[in-house]
């Protein structure tokens, strides 16, 4: 009896194990088909945002950036046009000199000796004609008085000709010592007095002594640098501007100049030269600007930035979130058709918010202002 017991309940653990398992089939068998058959998930569509602008012609006004080193506007490198002895110089390095200052003084004894025989020379010159002019007087009238004895007769024709003769040697004599020889005489006196203030060396303007070359004593030659003087009550700060806006500036235009060695301050100055040639690699402009420096805290040397505000009249001006640049080119999207098309342009002024388009655009072209970045040439735009 006890065998048969445990025997049924062997079969009903069989059998109940069974229904586990078929529920278990059943239960994956359908989990499956609903996630096999379930609709997949739709995708987030991720578009960036599109704006676009119409390209308009305006007035514009930005400006033009000219970066250089200062240097003096006037400046003055002394030599002598004679060769001598320096007995004085009469300024230190560093000193401020005027115009018309002696610099540096050469030995004079010999021109001063020169110039006492000249002297002596031009008055020789004129007792000789002086002397040549009484001549001329006594031979004048001595033929005055032939002429009236040779029309009555009392002397020869020979006799006459021989007076008239005299009287022409004595007017030739005359005329040459009174004209050439007493101007010779005269320029050779200036002359060496040109020499004798050649041999003071003067500045020829204000400013300052920047470099002395020269000792008492020193034997110099003609041309030989002995001293520069430069005027820094105006420096010249010279930079190169390129092609794309030469012809936005022009002489005269006010200049607002920044230096990095002196922070906080602005100086003002104006440009005195535009170069009708560009620099031997081409694109690119030299220009001067000349700045006032009444405090003379500016140095020639330091590096300085000009800032040139300019206006331009009905100009395309395009905002400068348009303005792309890749591989050192500029270029916009431009909306044809519904599609972005890149188009290469050339720029010109700029400023904070907008820049100039000299080529490329023309006015009422649509362009993309933002969200250009992510779009490929060609692709379709949706604003």
């Amino acid at each position: 009896m006890m065998l048969n017991l445990n025997t049924k309940t062997k079969v009903l653990n069989k059998k109940v194990g069974s229904l586990m398992l078929l529920a278990l089939a059943i239960f994956i068998s359908v989990t499956g088909y609903v996630i096999l058959t379930k609709p997949a998930a739709k995708a987030v569509e991720t578009t960036l945002p599109i704006k676009t602008a119409e390209v308009k012609a305006m007035d514009f006004s930005g400006q033009v950036a000219l970066t250089g080193i200062m240097d003096a506007q006037e400046k003055s490198n002394l030599s002598s046009q004679l060769p001598g002895m320096v007995i004085a110089v009469r300024a230190k390095e560093g000193s401020f000199v005027k115009k018309g200052d002696t610099i540096i003084s050469l030995d004079k004894k010999d021109l001063l000796n020169q110039l006492e025989q000249a002297k002596a020379g031009l008055a020789n010159s004129q007792a000789q004609a002086e002397q040549a002019r009484l001549n001329y007087e006594n031979s004048e009238n001595d033929y005055n008085r032939f002429q009236e004895l040779f029309k009555s007769g009392a002397i020869s024709q020979q006799q006459m000709e021989q007076i008239t003769l005299k009287r022409d040697i004595a007017k030739s004599q005359y005329e040459t010592a009174q004209g050439a020889a007493l101007k010779a005489a005269q320029a050779n006196i200036n002359a060496i007095n040109l020499n004798i203030a050649k041999a003071d060396i003067k500045s020829p303007i204000d400013g300052f002594l920047v470099t002395l070359n020269v000792s008492v004593g020193d034997t110099i030659g003609p041309g030989i640098p002995l001293a520069s003087i430069v005027a820094i009550d105006q420096l010249a700060l010279t930079g190169n501007l390129s092609e794309n806006y030469i012809n936005y500036v022009k002489v005269g235009d006010s200049v607002e100049v920044t230096v990095e060695s002196i922070p906080n301050r602005t100086f003002t100055g104006k440009i005195s030269y535009i170069s009708p040639a560009s620099i031997p690699t081409g694109q690119f402009f030299p220009v001067k600007v000349a700045i006032d420096n009444p405090e003379g805290i500016l140095k020639a040397g330091m590096t300085a930035a000009a800032k040139i505000t300019v206006k331009n009249s009905s100009v395309l001006v395009i905002p400068n979130s348009a303005l792309l640049r890749r591989d050192d080119k500029d270029f916009v999207m431009v909306v044809k058709e519904g599609k972005a098309v890149k188009i290469a342009v050339r720029t010109g002024l700029k400023n904070e918010e907008s820049t100039v388009i000299v080529q490329g655009l023309q006015a009422r072209d649509r362009i993309i202002i933002n969200g250009a970045d992510g779009l490929a040439d060609g692709e379709e735009v949706k604003e």
